[in-house]
Formats: structure tokens, sequence, C-alpha cells
């Protein structure tokens, strides 16, 4: 039995019993996840891409929603091993693009799930409002209209149902009522929650900058001064824990690394709402993907809270997208976190109630910057994207032919733990879907001469544009090689990045020893933050927040070299607290909190 497989059907089956054995580990997963995705059409070309995903717990299983995607959805009993599900045809042939919508918005009130079927017809005036009470069979039936909004959520609240909405730089976040029987309009019960934003200077905190601008840059200094496209609030999901009401909305727009979630609080679904001081609460910059954006926060079966995400490639477009899974938890003064620190790593989805701050994996990155070799590679996809840690860059073989590879020398035996394999679409051909698959096999070595075959996916016939696998033991081993039996889609064999995860067997970094921030003296959402290089680094944490308990927010950036960052995610007259953590493939270390000068200064 392949390796792979037995490996899914250990962990399938460890979720199938909710992992009551205390001897059953906990899956992982990886972002981001390893789904088939959809091809949704844009406004230049073909791509692969989920975004504005929506999680519901329904009669205890995940339901995932998310635009563009497939024309259905997909069901999951553990969070990690998903399911797709068919509209039933009256369903997928009254819909556009063969089932396909935009911005879901699903809720469920314990009997029903509810979906407001968004399409793209923006000339139409109402929505179609539908409803299951069993999912897993794909039908649905009509329960309502409601009138024409943009990016819809729909909240649930002993009884009450509310539609949040809003989207672009014209419009604001507002939400209004409908009776649950018929879905019609409750006379005056529109709600301006947030008013429009209607020049960048009237932004509060510097998250909201970024839209079409920054793209995929962590440092800001050189965009001082020069945001000008206004940013286009989007994306509006609520959520109640205890007494208080939860409002998220993303911004500034979705095609930027620094796409993220502002969030506000209330007593009442119907607000006022209150922006918070934290913010943003969603923030993932750096590492090998960024954004989280547009998402959606639920609560599982144990009484975890999690948040599904867009996050961006755009590549192949600039609203190519990908989903992303973080835990998320409320402290003791009611304060939202989304954990996304090292959001890209590997991560337990343990089958209990867990903290997110003590349950973490612990396995480092052995890969970034390592020495590679390949078969071939064609010219402008070199073989070192391939450890790059970027997936906006990747690697290429001059052909899709069986025996092309590529192959990683670590420097030295390490532990490996899990592998995150990104296969990349290089001149494919996507009138092709029926062969949207690798097939492949992976393989290392301690010496470079003797290999032995740890993953073989030669036969695999299911999309795997991020295939992620724990291997459920420790392998030593110097060399990696990938081998490519079948190209996806009739194109090359192309990695974005090859990740290998697990433990260094060196020593951890030394502690950055001095650290220093400094507010721009004129535009207060900006900071320029220092450190001293740590000896052994392969990068560093920027960690910070508006209060020394509360470092919610984190930048990853890579390499030692880089001892400074402009941030441009600030609030006006907030003072904030940082810390750098210093890492690499044999370790975390944690640096020392320190406060802002409070000396302003000129950044140039």
């Amino acid at each position: 039995m392949r390796f792979a497989h037995f490996l899914v059907g250990l962990l399938g089956a460890a979720s199938l019993a909710g992992c009551s054995q205390q001897n059953v580990p906990a899956p992982t997963y990886c972002n981001p996840i390893d789904l088939d995705y959809g091809w949704g059409g844009f406004r230049q070309t073909l791509a692969r891409a989920a975004a504005d995903p929506v999680i519901v717990l329904f009669k205890d299983r995940y339901y995932l929603f998310s635009t563009h995607d497939t024309g259905g959805y997909r069901v999951s009993d553990d969070l990690v091993h998903w399911q797709n599900i068919a509209f039933a045809p009256e369903i997928r042939y009254a819909a556009q693009d063969g089932g396909r919508y935009v911005a879901p918005a699903v809720a469920t009130d314990g009997e029903y799930l509810y979906f407001i079927r968004l399409k793209r017809d923006r000339a139409a005036r109402t929505t179609e409002v539908i409803r299951t009470s069993d999912p897993d069979s794909g039908r649905w039936e009509h329960c309502g209209d409601v009138r024409r909004v943009s990016d819809p959520a729909l909240f649930v609240d002993n009884g009450r149902f509310f539609i949040y909405h809003g989207l672009g730089t014209q419009q604001s976040i507002r939400c209004f009522e409908v009776d649950p029987e018929t879905f019609e309009e409750i006379p005056d019960s529109e709600r301006l929650l947030m008013p429009v934003i209607e020049h960048v200077d009237d932004c509060e905190g510097g998250y909201h900058f970024g839209r079409r601008e920054i793209y995929d840059e962590i440092d800001a200094r050189d965009w001082i001064g020069r945001f000008r496209w206004l940013p286009s609030p989007e994306g509006a999901w609520v959520v109640r824990h205890g007494d208080k009401y939860y409002l998220q909305f993303a911004t500034p727009g979705t095609i930027s690394i620094w796409y993220a979630d502002v969030v506000m609080e209330a007593d009442s679904p119907e607000g006022p709402f209150t922006v918070c001081p934290y913010n943003p609460v969603s923030l993932k910059a750096g590492g090998f993907i960024g954004g989280a954006g547009h998402s959606s926060v639920f609560e599982d079966r144990y009484g975890n809270w999690w948040e599904i995400t867009s996050m961006w490639v755009g590549n192949a477009d600039p609203f190519e997208r990908r989903l992303g899974l973080f835990p998320v938890s409320f402290d003791t003064k009611g304060r939202m976190k989304v954990h996304t620190r090292f959001g890209d790593y590997p991560m337990r989805v343990p089958q209990r109630k867990f903290d997110p701050e003590t349950e973490v994996l612990g396995w480092n990155l052995l890969s970034y910057n390592k020495a590679c070799s390949a078969s071939s590679e064609l010219e402008g996809h070199e073989v070192a994207f391939v450890g790059d840690e970027n997936v906006r860059t990747w690697w290429s073989a001059k052909s899709g032919d069986a025996g092309e590879w590529v192959g990683m020398d670590l420097g030295r035996p390490m532990r490996i733990e899990a592998v995150q394999i990104n296969f990349a679409e290089q001149d494919v051909d996507t009138t092709r879907l029926a062969e949207d698959y690798t097939a492949y096999r992976l393989r290392v070595s301690r010496d470079g001469e003797h290999w032995t075959t740890i993953v073989d996916e030669s036969s695999n016939r299911t999309p795997n544009p991020h295939r992620y696998v724990d291997f459920g033991r420790s392998i030593m081993a110097r060399y990696v090689r990938v081998e490519n039996v079948k190209a996806m889609l009739q194109g090359k064999f192309a990695i974005r990045g090859l990740r290998l995860f697990g433990h260094g067997l060196g020593k951890a970094p030394a502690r950055v020893e001095r650290g220093a921030a400094r507010r721009n003296r004129r535009d207060e959402r900006f900071a320029h933050v220092e450190w001293t290089p740590a000896q052994g680094a392969e990068g560093y944490l920027v960690c910070f927040g508006y209060a020394p308990d509360c470092l919610n927010l984190t930048v990853q950036v890579k390499g030692n070299e880089k001892h400074d960052l402009v941030l441009h995610v600030l609030t006006k007259g907030q003072p904030y607290w940082y810390r750098v953590d210093a890492y690499n493939d044999s370790g975390v270390t944690e640096g020392e909190v320190f406060a802002e000068n409070v000396e302003y200064e000129e950044i140039n």
C-alpha cells in the first residue's frame, strides 16, 4: 500500500472516531489548504481560485462554500479532509457559470442551512434565498428573495435574521433585518454600521492602505505619502461570543498580501459598532503566502473558534486566490485574536477543546533557500525559486515529461515530519480539466546515492495544487527529490515551493538583543522598526500590538541580512509595543518587548 494513501486512510479513520483514543494524533494541515479549487473566469484569464469562504457547522458536519469554486460546496468531519457535493441539477443549471456563485452568504438556524445565492448578474434587483435540511444530498428549495446587495452575510441570532452587506469605495457597511418565514425586509430596519471612507487621509488605520498599490512588498517605506487608491471595504461577517457581537469586514482590497480583516464590537447585532483598538484582527503578511481577508469565523463542535479566509496568489490573474484556515481565540478581555503567526506552517486540528496559544506543533521550516538542482529549468523560472518561500515565483522544467525532477540538499541530515509540494500551472491547457492533477514520487536520501521512495502518488488522478503530507513518523534525510510522472493539464512540470518541515537538529538562532521603533512624524500610520541581526537567524517575526499583553500582529521577514522594516498598518494616535523574534530551521528565539520611541522621525 502506498504510504500517502495509508496515511489518508489512517487520519480519515481517526476523524470518524472523533480522536477519542489518546494514542491517535490530531490531524495536521498546512496553508494554503490543498483543495481541488475551481477555475474561475476573471477579467483577464482563467485561473485556479477560490475566495470569500464560509464554513458553517450544521448537524455536526462542516460545510464550506467559496467564490469562483466548484459548482457546489464541500463537507468535512474534521476540517482537514473535504469531499465535494454538487448542487442538484435544478439548482446547478439555474445558476450562472455551471453552478458557480460569488460571495456566499450561508447560515443556519439549526433546522435548515440557508444560502443567499448571489450571482454575477448585477442588473438583477433581487437575489434568491434557498435552504436545505439535507445538504449532503445537494437538494435545496426556494424559500424567499431579498434585494440584491453586494457581499451579503446572513446572521441568525435568537430567531432573528439579519443581512449585512457592502462592497467597494462608494458603499458603506450596513445591515437590515428580514422576516425568517418570508425573507421580506422588515421596514425601517436598515442600519448604517460604518460610513464610506472618502479619502485615504480619512483612514484612521493604515491597514486600509494597499489596494492595487503595495501588492507583495513587505516594506512600506517607498509608499509613504503615495497611497491614492481608496480602500474597498467588503466581506462583512458577524459572530456572537458571549454577550458581544463582532462585525468583521475586509480591507484594503483583495489583490495584496496586506488583505486583512477589521473587527468592530457591539452589544447588539444592529450596533452601534465600535472599531477595536487591536486592528487589523486578521493579518498574514510575509512568509510563503500572504493575505487573510474576507473571512468567516465559526465555532467547531468542541467549542473552538476558527477563521476560514482568502489568501492571495495573483499570478495568472490578480484575483487568483486560495483558502487558509487559522485558529481564533477570545481572551478574558473579550479581544478576538486570529492566530496567523507561522500561519503557513503545519498546524494541528485537535478533535477536542484546545487553547491556540499553547497548542503549537513546533515544526520548523527546513527548506528555505537550500541548495537545489533539477533535470532542467525554464528561463525565468530557475531552480532557486523552488526554495525561496514565495508562492508568486516558481521553478519549471522545460517539459512535462515523465522523469523531470527537482531536488534539494538540506546541507546536513535533518528530521523531516511533513512536506508541502505546491505545484504551479506552467503552460497548462485549461480545456483538459479532466487531467487537472500531478502524478509524482517523493524520494529521500542521506548520502545522495541511496534513495527511498516515501510518497508514491504515481497513480494519482485528483487535483493536488498544494499537496501536503504528514508522514506520521520522523524521516532522517539530507537530500529530497520530487520526480514527475505526469504533469497537470498537459503543462510543464513546475513547483511554486518544495517546503519541508520538522527539526533541523542544529542550534536555534541567537536572541535579538536590541530593538527600536519610531513613528513617522507626518503620518502616524507608519512606523520604522529596527533590530540587531541575530546570529544563525534565517528570518524574523516582527510582532506588535496596541498593548504589551496584546502583540496580536506579526509580519514575517525572510533572510538574516534585513534588520529593519517600515510598517504601514498602524492607527493614528495609538501607541504600540513590539517584539522581534528570530527563527531558523532549528527553532525560534523570542525577543524582548519594547515600546516605541516617543520621538517621531521622518522616514525617507
